[in-house]
């Protein structure tokens, strides 16, 4: 019932008491029953061509105006849902989803272990303790320092880059260990081995603000740039700290009438426990199924406040390879997943490629953001504070408080001494 349209409706609504639960459709009435789909035959008096879906949020054609998602109810909305998740259940299987008997998955999850290596990079292999870890450091450094390869600069500074981006996982207890937790779960998913999620509870699980990150990319997070969704590092964008993960911070507004179902909107566009905001939206074009076909066709996604459920709603769910990680699937569009499509893109994926989809994201609490400091950003500050310039003394640099403070939280350890600074810089 929620994807008809009719040139003479005038909006869906409830029947009369004692007549069963019917939707009235301009003249033409259709009875819930147990095999009802989301989709009915075209009415007549429908413009040729319609497909069975109302206008996309984005449709410019001035007759859709009469179609607003405000007539929408919940109870159609819940039946819609229900029955659409429950035939494609019936037609796929249970646990038909994203790493299950999928298609090339082996070559992704090698492909993401070769992407995200930093053992590999800094030549040691996993379990090293911490002084191998820095020993090796040392020695790559001084081989691969660009100043020591003045005709190959760039693949030096390069090179330089990618151990320094190693070194700052590896060095730091805390983020090696979010590393190595990835690392399980791509050789989980690999092994085709899953977690029993049956007790996670994704509503009392994710944190009120978080900020995503995509399996086996630990440096990278989804950010909102206008209207669009992007997955970038700070590599990436080169932008302050604070500004960085600003344009990170998300939340999830909880529908009551699916387990589990929610949208999910940029954080500061609307405060904690009020509707609305600027909302993740799914360009979807047709309908859920043809056919008796379910709809395979990806989607792009952007960020508007519209909360038509049909391109806004979508179901949260544990990882069955990771603990703390989720993923997203559209509600009307069983099978489709809000997926991270390298180097930077954000769809719903209808057919999810294995190699180069991953629909699993940690849901990381925006309060630990400071967690994902770099010491690069930690020095800032007092560097600024003891005089700036082209030169600090290290002896004051070691002496701030500050940076003691975040050796000490952060890195596990105490304020580095005077050569491992010279080796930093």
């Amino acid at each position: 019932s929620l994807w008809l349209k009719g040139q003479q409706q005038q909006g869906l609504r409830r029947a009369p008491s004692g007549s069963g639960r019917r939707a009235a459709f301009g003249g033409v009435s259709a009875r819930m029953n147990p095999n009802y789909t989301g989709v009915l035959p075209r009415p007549a008096g429908i413009p040729p061509g319609f497909s069975g879906v109302l206008p996309a949020p984005n449709s410019k054609n001035d007759s859709d105006t009469q179609w607003q998602p405000t007539n929408l109810n919940p109870l159609l909305v819940k039946d819609a849902v229900m029955n659409l998740r429950k035939q494609y259940a019936q037609e796929k299987g249970p646990f038909l989803s994203p790493g299950d008997a999928s298609r090339d998955s082996e070559a992704a999850d090698s492909k993401a272990q070769e992407d995200m290596d930093y053992y590999q990079v800094l030549e040691v292999e996993r379990g090293t303790d911490e002084a191998s870890i820095k020993k090796s450091y040392r020695k790559l450094v001084l081989l691969w320092h660009p100043d020591k390869h003045p005709t190959d600069y760039e693949e030096a500074d390069e090179k330089i880059r990618s151990i320094n981006n190693a070194y700052e996982i590896l060095a730091n207890p805390l983020k090696r260990a979010g590393y190595d937790q990835m690392l399980e779960a791509i050789e989980r998913k690999k092994k085709g081995m899953r977690l029993d999620t049956s007790l996670i509870q994704p509503r009392m699980s994710i944190p009120k603000e978080f900020m995503l990150c995509p399996l086996g990319h630990p440096e990278k997070f989804v950010r909102a740039v206008g209207t669009e969704l992007r997955v970038q590092s700070r590599d990436d964008v080169r932008l302050p700290f604070r500004e960085f993960f600003s344009a990170a911070k998300f939340s999830l507004w909880w529908l009551p009438e699916v387990n589990n179902m929610c949208r999910l909107r940029t954080a500061d566009s609307a405060g904690q426990g009020i509707e609305g905001g600027t909302v993740l939206n799914f360009l979807m074009e047709g309908a859920p199924t043809s056919g008796g076909q379910f709809c395979t066709k990806d989607a792009d996604v952007v960020l508007r406040k519209n909360e038509d459920p049909r391109y806004s709603n979508v179901i949260a769910t544990a990882s069955p390879f990771s603990p703390g990680a989720f993923r997203f699937e559209g509600a009307f569009w069983p099978g489709h997943y809000l997926s991270y499509r390298t180097p930077s893109t954000i769809c719903v994926a209808g057919l999810v490629d294995e190699i180069s989809d991953i629909t699993d994201f940690y849901l990381v609490d925006y309060g630990a953001a400071y967690k994902t400091m770099t010491v690069d950003e930690a020095l800032l500050g007092p560097v600024l504070a003891h005089g700036g310039g082209d030169y600090v003394k290290l002896s004051d640099l070691r002496a701030d408080q500050s940076l003691r403070m975040f050796f000490q939280n952060m890195m596990g350890c105490s304020v580095w001494n005077n050569r491992e600074f010279e080796l930093f810089f």
